[in-house]
């Protein structure tokens, strides 16, 4: 009978829809008829106030306010590298947990720049207009490129309080200009310790049933003359126009359910050769070479407290980009993704070659897209490689930022990389400066040694010089494993200090500098062969840009409808139903844990202990107004069929009316294939219950009055 039950309750719903909507195509969905209670124009309304005015960026995550004196509610992993940066050895945060009972209490997140949707408007016919007549693919990309700077220096000279964004909708044809208000005084209020945001680590990450208490308290303020301004004691609490609604009384299985946010990047579009390229050479070079990161970083900080702050975000960042290409791979395989795309093409193939005038049209797109595929997957492990040594090994960054700098400051501002011009400099030195807070030497080795290891074995990459004097005849990496331990950290650049003078040297002190140092020469001569191999890439996506827009264009007629575009970090819709799901053969998982759950983990130990208070009021029964009347229990995490990604961590999931009752942080293991393909059988994304969020805050923080100030009696 419950079973009976629960399949007539799914049949009396509109199936959710695949999409992550722009604020543009809202209004074409029908969400009273899937179960939205209020009118939809109260999500989002052009002319007036609504609930999108109650979102805020927060980093690379999305956020809500929840209160008039600008309190914003996200994730805990979002939060988490400024909590790092604000703790010490003596007052460690990150572990035990910050809060702040007065707003003089409150800590600065040193950093964090927030951002408010406030306006969009279409430019697609300004920048493309730019490349009109361009032939050659890698100009072609230059050409708009430099236009979308140019919208965006205009947009912004018009007002110093905005950060504009070009952002593209559809590859080479759709772009929009968003509007975003700044916030640059964001505090931390309330973070749980460790041991509740993170519950379950590397364990329970993308994995359901979850127990993770992702959530933290921040607050925005202003200058008192309500205009963004950096920290000040004398800063205000910012006042939203509009702030969220916060219903203690949580979501009951098959409760109708939406989400506001700013998803990253999706590949929905993408044609069976790009997800092949994913699949074959992407993802598992960046899985195995952060999956040795991670065990080699948790090596260097067992029981070193100072190396452990210093590395805690970077591991973690990596521990969630490992397990989430693991999960993309095995989706891809398990769904057959490449074949299945290279059929649709085949038939999509099919249908242009039926109609003469289409063939010439289209024809080509086919065969040309193949060979621009065919270039990358020679030069991808090339590209891998030396974007992880610039990223990934925090000497070779700063050395690679030393050499593009010497480049970029012989060419006029407005054709300058944009992380190199004037009005972006205080942010690069932020920048610079957050990675000496993190550096650790011994790291650097680690990941050196394992990424120009590897690289030296790459037989694509044995012409190039730069890997020649690293590789050793009997394959022993002894050269590789000598450099990392000597030029790579006895470097001049070592020093922040002195890596700051030479970036304010002029050119010709600088250029003998670079030259008389050997990492920072060994750097250059990189750069040097590098440039060739960098600008045929350019070229190459310069290529896709007209064949990825023909090749959207004609898969419209043949499905004769349009598509949503793929998430690109602008505001997005999703909207679906709290739904277990049955993951594999015999298993159902419904969709609501409990304390419960969370206590019988902590036996486990390890990524499973929690503070000895969490066990008191467990044992006490002490659940408040929290408990869930039919489970008897406080919820922790639920689980719904909408369609997020990256992105939309720290999303406000909202109920049939509106009201808040739940943050975003995760998917199932099974759901990280989202960003290639989304199916209601196994797409399902986890929030943190907003009553485990109310309890914890409460019962276990002791702070009743952010609960005042969320109007939560």
């Amino acid at each position: 009978m419950a079973l009976t039950g629960s399949i007539l309750l799914f049949q009396g719903h509109t199936p959710p829809e695949e999409g992550m909507y722009p604020l543009s195509e809202i209004a074409n969905v029908d969400l009273v008829k899937a179960g939205l209670q209020i009118d939809p124009k109260e999500i989002y309304n052009p002319g007036g106030i609504s609930l999108v005015d109650a979102l805020v960026r927060v980093g690379g995550c999305t956020g809500s306010f929840v209160s008039d004196k600008g309190l914003i509610l996200t994730n805990h992993h979002c939060a988490f590298d400024y909590v790092r940066a604000a703790s010490t050895v003596e007052n460690n945060y990150l572990e035990n947990g910050l809060h702040a009972k007065t707003f003089a209490d409150e800590i600065p997140a040193q950093g964090l720049t927030s951002m408010i949707t406030e306006d969009y408007r279409d430019v697609s016919a300004e920048v493309l207009s730019a490349a009109r007549g361009v032939e050659d693919p890698a100009e072609r990309t230059k050409a708009i490129q430099k236009k979308i700077r140019e919208i965006v220096d205009r947009e912004e000279k018009k007002n110093s309080e905005i950060k504009a964004e070009v952002s593209e909708m559809f590859i080479g044809q759709t772009y929009i200009l968003f509007i975003y208000r700044i916030i640059k005084d964001v505090r931390l209020v309330y973070i749980p310790p460790r041991s509740i945001g993170e519950f379950g680590g590397d364990s329970d990450n993308w994995m359901w049933p979850k127990h993770t208490g992702d959530f933290s308290f921040l607050r925005a303020y202003v200058g008192k003359d309500g205009k963004a301004a950096p920290y000040s004691k004398d800063n205000v609490p910012y006042t939203p126009k509009r702030f969220l609604k916060v219903n203690p009384n949580g979501v009951n299985e098959e409760d109708f359910v939406f989400i506001l946010g700013y998803p990253g990047r999706t590949f929905r579009h993408q044609p069976a050769d790009f997800v092949k390229f994913h699949e074959t050479v992407q993802l598992p070079y960046i899985e195995n070479l952060y999956s040795h990161l991670i065990d080699g970083f948790a090596s260097l900080s067992k029981d070193d407290t100072e190396t452990e702050l210093k590395l805690a975000a970077r591991r973690n960042s990596l521990a969630n980009v490992q397990k989430n290409y693991l999960g993309k791979m095995t989706g891809m395989r398990r769904l057959a993704l490449v074949e299945k795309k290279k059929k649709e093409e085949a038939q999509l193939l099919a249908y242009v070659n039926g109609d003469a005038a289409l063939k010439a049209e289209y024809g080509p797109v086919f065969t040309d897209i193949a060979a621009v595929y065919n270039r990358m997957f020679e030069l991808g492990r090339t590209q891998l490689a030396t974007a992880q040594l610039r990223t990934n090994v925090s000497m070779m960054r700063l050395a690679s930022l030393l050499i593009d700098w010497s480049k970029e400051e012989q060419k006029e501002d407005a054709s300058r990389k944009t992380m190199f011009a004037e009005k972006n400099r205080k942010q690069l030195m932020e920048t610079i400066a957050n990675i000496y807070k993190s550096y650790v030497p011994a790291a650097d080795q680690l990941a050196f040694i394992k990424i120009a290891g590897d690289a030296s074995g790459f037989k694509e990459m044995a012409g190039l010089n730069f890997i020649k004097e690293l590789t050793d005849a009997d394959g022993s990496k002894t050269k590789v494993k000598n450099f990392a331990s000597g030029i790579l950290v006895n470097s001049v650049i070592s020093s922040k200090e002195k890596f700051i003078e030479l970036f304010e040297e002029d050119f010709e002190d600088r250029s003998e500098a670079i030259a008389a140092d050997p990492l920072l020469s060994y750097a250059a001569r990189m750069a040097g062969e590098l440039e060739p191999v960098e600008k045929e890439y350019d070229a190459l996506n310069g290529r896709l840009l007209p064949l990825m827009a023909k090749l959207l264009d004609v898969k419209k007629m043949w499905q004769k409808k349009n598509f949503i575009p793929d998430a690109n970090s602008t505001l997005r819709l999703t909207y679906g139903y709290i739904r277990g799901y049955s993951p594999r053969d015999a298993t159902y998982l419904s969709p609501i844990t409990t304390l419960r759950g969370l206590i019988e983990k902590s036996y486990g130990g390890g990524d499973y202990t929690i503070p000895y208070r969490l066990k008191e009021l467990y044992d006490a029964k002490d659940y408040g107004r929290f408990v869930h009347p039919k489970l008897g229990d406080v919820p922790v995490a639920i689980l719904y069929n909408m369609d997020t990604t990256g992105g939309n961590s720290g999303s406000p999931v909202m109920n049939a009316k509106g009201e808040l009752i739940g943050v975003n942080f995760d998917r199932a293991f099974e759901a990280t294939i989202n960003d290639y393909a989304w199916s209601e059988s196994y797409s399902r994304s986890i929030a943190v219950d907003i009553r485990y969020v109310l309890w914890v805050t409460q019962k276990f923080g002791g702070a009743d009055h952010l609960l005042a100030e969320m109007g939560v009696n």
